[in-house]
């Protein structure tokens, strides 16, 4: 509902209370009287930007996680776990940041039986503020025909998916003592992939994405790990990789479900990358309809990114958007040297329809290494 609706709605008490956060005049003869004056002042833009700017960094993080969520109410538990995700360092509680929105007239209980448990954003506003939000960060916005050059990989990882299990298939696929493909067989393997790369080279930290992450580059572990968790492919004791029957069954299949790659792609990414879902989110609202530079996006994100052992904030945030790139979410675009991005058509999609917030990070214990 939009904002006058659920003024019309609200108790004459929680009227009052937003008439006196507001500073408006206690003189007023009706209730009716009392919503205009409310909905007048509440939907000034230059007024609702300036408290925006006025709010502390907890509560604009408590913000941006009820606005980009695709939720249409929230439950007191889900916006108390909210309130907490957004504190960090600060000293404030997330029932203050909840109260907080309440007396901004930002959350409204719901009205009904169904509903009453929940709590709601205005249509109209949850659509004013978005756009505050965003608007730092869409000045050098482009059009498609403004691009230099631009790289889109939709289908291409689960293309190579299929690619991968009918070279099982073919090829005696022996594994290491470490449980790794002989690096040999990887060339010979990712020669046959739209998307090529090289087997690991350098010794080092790789731990915390995956299963198979020590072992692999970062497209084909994701790859390895789906075909493993979906029961594709299993290591004999012989440290021989098989198909499955499952897996044989997929060889022949021409469906293609690579929503289902990128769905489990946030469950194996969300452990080592708790900000994920927000990270997500603003790419989604960032990119939907203009190419917008690498460098606006990592601004409008960096603060929902935390150093994960030997990554830092800029690597992890390569790591995500390289992934996106292979998955088929986001397109990478070029002008004058400088990066940009945009969704594809399966990234519009599926940033509808998949809520980013209820995927769950994967069980602890199909990682090898965390």
């Amino acid at each position: 509902m939009r904002m006058a609706d659920w003024l019309t709605y609200t108790d004459i008490e929680q009227l009052k209370a937003l008439n006196r956060f507001y500073g408006l005049s206690p003189n007023h003869h009706s209730k009716q009287d009392l919503i205009c004056t409310l909905l007048n002042q509440i939907s000034q833009k230059n007024k609702l930007k300036q408290m925006v700017d006025q709010l502390s960094p907890a509560e604009n993080r408590f913000l941006q996680l009820i606005l980009l969520d695709h939720h249409v109410g929230y439950s007191i538990e889900e916006l108390l776990a909210r309130g907490k995700m957004a504190i960090q360092d600060e000293t404030c509680t997330p029932r203050s940041l909840i109260v907080g929105a309440i007396k901004r007239g930002w959350l409204f209980p719901g009205i009904s039986v169904r509903n009453h448990d929940l709590y709601h954003i205005p249509t109209d506003l949850r659509k004013e503020l978005i756009e505050l939000m965003i608007a730092p960060y869409m000045r050098d916005g482009l059009e498609d025909e403004q691009l230099d050059t631009y790289r889109n990989e939709m289908n291409l990882l689960w293309d190579d998916l299929i690619c991968f299990l009918r070279f099982i298939r073919q090829e005696l696929v022996r594994l290491t003592q470490d449980g790794a493909i002989y690096k040999q067989l990887q060339k010979k393997l990712f020669q046959t992939f739209s998307v090529m790369e090289e087997p690991l080279t350098k010794k080092g930290y790789r731990f915390g994405f995956g299963r198979s992450y020590h072992l692999y580059p970062d497209r084909f572990a994701l790859l390895y790990d789906y075909a493993y968790y979906q029961g594709y492919i299993e290591e004999n004791k012989n440290g021989i990789l098989c198909l499955t029957q499952k897996g044989q069954g997929k060889c022949t299949d021409t469906s293609k479900t690579p929503q289902e790659l990128y769905r489990f792609w946030i469950r194996l990414y969300r452990r080592p990358i708790e900000g994920l879902p927000i990270v997500l989110r603003w790419i989604g609202v960032l990119t939907k309809s203009k190419w917008i530079s690498l460098a606006q996006i990592y601004l409008a994100v960096r603060p929902w990114l935390k150093r994960y052992y030997n990554e830092t904030e800029e690597s992890l945030f390569r790591k995500i958007i390289q992934m996106l790139l292979h998955l088929g979410v986001i397109q990478l675009g070029k002008k004058n040297g400088q990066s940009y991005l945009k969704l594809t058509e399966h990234g519009k999609q599926w940033m509808k329809v998949v809520s980013v917030f209820d995927e769950q990070a994967m069980e602890k214990d199909f990682y090898k290494y965390i």
